[in-house]
């Protein structure tokens, strides 16, 4: 059969590896795995003995099998250590936050139940200042982790299992310090008072629920903790009255007197005092502003001499900020054990620091999405054909035609893919590596062999076929069929064998592919909400089916090429990576 023929012989292409470049790949690896030895050691360097006072290291109870591993790499080693002290220590610092946090909330329920409107109102607003100024704190820990976050952790650890960062917490409260600020303000001078003291309920309610899912998640991240021991944890509503107390200038029975406003003014100060301490110690002091924004040579990411980096970091950013992203937001790509949402990868302006990772991740999620859709779009071509060959045996002929037609005008969909392909590697996004969940050689020799297919084949000259003719239209017909029918048959069985192992680097949050079996049914269905008396039920299912499948091409081609903005970016006219050559579609 000429596709499966076709099909034996790229994969054989792929078999090769070519010798040039390898030996510059490695230098280039090594200056990188160094790169991320230094970042590490710095980190490591700045975390005081003093800071680990009842600190156990747990990093090998759960995957006892990789210490001795780990004992022979010192990186590793290091890297996994200095990733469990920082999430500790940060755990620590949201939990802290919280617990002065708490102590205001319960102060001003206090002036709420006792109906003390003025005290009430003068403690919403404290509170809601406070929290505002926690701003630069939450901004800084979430810089410091979106950095550690950057460094590619598969030169560290061969397999799936590595720690992260924590970063999607850190970004849950300073998502909200961002939204409070947006937050009317009332002027206290020209409004009455009951009116202030509403206003002040609904910004207290606010800020209780976010007090309220905010703990839920510190106690999580205690209880789930690798590295954790929370005898450090301190009661600190008690220590603040202590401290109160210790003020010669306040009375000790005012420390706890639920009418006394000193210890709001008190735990303010701390807080704002906690704020500073906890930028200098656990973001300046750990070096994150030199890695941030790196002058360093130390602390300069290396460029890999093989691509063009810098075209890549202007290509990736005309991508993000395309709205063809927002189709894909139910998918999540799993890179080392974690899962990455869409908001999250396409999140950050792509720089020198984050280039790397940051290809790599948007690379697969497009795999992720681009395979849902060849998937979505063989079942959906097996269903038509199907539907001609059992439902509509009267009009077979006529069914056949429309599905041909369909066939031909899906090289749009095609064609729009195959340059968003060639545009990635040509922009250095995309290396070919066959072992990566990232790499997207499969999809390309699909689409590849699905273009030469239909040149070679001319299925839109189905057309030009003479109608009176019976003899002739029945052999065209069925020499496509032949062909139509080992394509399919040969698509499904390569695409599945693909996509066995498909949740290991991609998840969805919704059912990604078609069911045949439904997809069939549904059309049949739907020529019930028709109502076409003139025309046989059997052709309006198969135009109905062949309807469909010209929709769904269409909606890819935008959201998956032209929304993403492929056709904005300029190549500077690269070369394709050799590997890819005998892809090439005319």
């Amino acid at each position: 059969m000429e596709f499966y023929s076709f099909f034996l012989l790229t994969i054989m292409v792929f078999v090769l590896k070519p010798a040039e470049g390898v030996q510059s790949k490695r230098k280039y690896n090594e200056h990188y795995k160094n790169y991320i030895k230094k970042v590490v050691a710095h980190i490591h360097s700045q975390i005081g003995p003093h800071q680990m006072v009842n600190l156990k290291l747990k990093q090998f109870l759960k995957y006892p099998e990789l210490e001795e591993n780990s004992k022979k790499d010192e990186l590793s080693c290091n890297y996994r250590y200095t990733i469990g002290v920082l999430n500790f220590k940060y755990i620590e610092i949201l939990n802290k936050f919280l617990d002065y946090v708490g102590i205001i909330i319960n102060k001003c329920k206090q002036f709420q139940e006792r109906n003390l409107s003025d005290n009430f109102i003068n403690c919403v607003s404290s509170f809601e200042t406070v929290v505002k100024n926690s701003k630069s704190m939450f901004e800084n820990l979430y810089n410091a982790m979106k950095f550690m976050s950057y460094i590619d952790v598969k030169f560290l650890f061969l397999g799936g299992i590595a720690p992260h960062p924590l970063i999607n917490e850190i970004d849950f409260f300073q998502q909200f310090v961002k939204n409070i600020e947006t937050i009317y303000f009332v002027d206290i001078k020209i409004l009455p008072n009951h009116i202030i003291f509403d206003d002040s309920k609904k910004k207290f309610e606010n800020l209780e629920r976010f007090y309220g899912d905010a703990l839920k998640i510190v106690n999580y991240l205690f209880e789930n903790s690798k590295i954790i021991d929370i005898s450090t944890k301190t009661d600190l509503k008690k220590n603040q009255i202590k401290e109160c107390s210790k003020d010669s200038k306040v009375k000790i029975e005012d420390c706890s007197n639920e009418n006394n406003f000193d210890i709001v003014y008190s735990t303010c100060s701390k807080l704002n005092s906690f704020y500073n301490e906890t930028i200098e110690i656990w973001y300046k002091n750990m070096g994150f502003e030199h890695f941030l924004n790196p002058s360093i040579p130390d602390f300069i990411p290396p460029k890999d001499p093989e691509i063009k980096q810098d075209d890549g970091i202007n290509a990736l950013n005309i991508l993000r900020l395309e709205t063809g992203w927002k189709f894909m937001n139910y998918i999540n790509i799993i890179y080392y054990d974690k899962y990455y949402n869409v908001d999250f990868i396409i999140k950050d302006t792509i720089n020198d620091i984050n280039f790397r990772i940051k290809k790599e991740h948007i690379s697969q999620l497009l795999r992720c999405k681009y395979t849902e859709v060849l998937k979505n779009y063989q079942i959906l071509l097996s269903a038509i054909l199907f539907i001609c060959k059992k439902h509509s045996i009267e009009y077979q002929n006529t069914c056949l035609i429309e599905l041909f037609k369909s066939f031909n005008k899906s090289k749009k969909l095609l064609k729009g893919l195959y340059n968003a392909l060639i545009t990635l590697n040509k922009s250095s996004i995309w290396i070919v590596n066959y072992n990566s969940h990232s790499s997207l050689h499969r999809i390309l020799e699909w689409i590849a062999n699905s273009l030469n297919l239909l040149k070679k084949n001319n299925f839109f000259q189905i057309d030009f076929v003479d109608q009176d003719d019976n003899k002739k239209i029945n052999e065209r017909i069925q020499e496509l069929l032949f062909i139509f029918q080992g394509y399919i048959d040969n698509l499904h069985y390569d695409i599945h064998c693909n996509t066995s192992s498909f949740e290991t680097w991609c998840y969805c949050t919704k059912k990604p592919f078609y069911d045949r079996k439904n997809m069939i049914n549904y059309f049949k269905n739907s020529v019930n909400t028709l109502n076409d008396p003139n025309t046989a039920r059997e052709i309006q299912i198969y135009r109905i089916a062949c309807r469909y499948f010209d929709n769904y091409c269409e909606n890819v081609y935008n959201n998956c090429y032209k929304n993403l903005g492929f056709e904005k970016i300029n190549c500077h006219g690269n070369d394709i990576d050799e590997k890819l050559k005998p892809f090439i579609v005319d």
